[in-house]
């Protein structure tokens, strides 16, 4: 069989054709300007935009801020110092915060209680008096404390 292979003899030059006129990208595709945005983006910013798409990430997000910047100021969210204990109510369920008394609006409160102590069981039970309305307080006067240990103060948000 007499086959001519395409390739030539080892060690031989290759043939090929190298162009010396400069290559221009523009020329050959020119891209929108949406797509040079994106193209000159930082890789920062493409993080962002990906980010900023995706709502559930980013309510998560603000959820995370909100609860970091409360980190700042606990002193002066918290109701009372960390020592502190009101032993009458110790062992008390949370109260419901209610808006509305007899169809009236009367803003934010909570009913009072009373611990009544069953004998034959000795556990407490707390019954809400429907007519013992208790407001919540804001910026209202509590323990003192020293924010960030630097500032005293005794103002509290509830």
């Amino acid at each position: 069989m007499n086959t001519q292979s395409p390739l030539p003899a080892p060690g031989a030059p290759l043939q090929h054709y190298v162009s010396i006129a400069p290559f221009d990208l523009q020329s050959v595709e020119a891209m929108t300007p949406e797509q040079s945005k994106v193209f000159q983006a930082s890789q920062l910013r493409l993080m962002w935009w990906k980010f900023r798409r995706h709502r559930l990430a980013l309510v998560s997000g603000i959820f995370l801020a909100v609860l970091y910047f409360a980190i700042l100021i606990c002193e002066f969210l918290a109701p009372y110092n960390l020592h502190t204990r009101n032993m009458d109510y110790i062992y008390a369920p949370p109260q419901r915060v209610h808006l509305f008394h007899n169809g009236q609006f009367v803003g934010p409160f909570v009913y009072g209680r009373q611990m009544t102590l069953d004998m034959d069981t000795l556990k407490r039970n707390y019954i809400d008096q429907q007519d013992d309305v208790q407001r919540i307080r804001f910026f209202c006067k509590g323990d003192s404390y020293r924010f960030w240990g630097l500032i005293e103060g005794d103002r509290h948000f509830v």
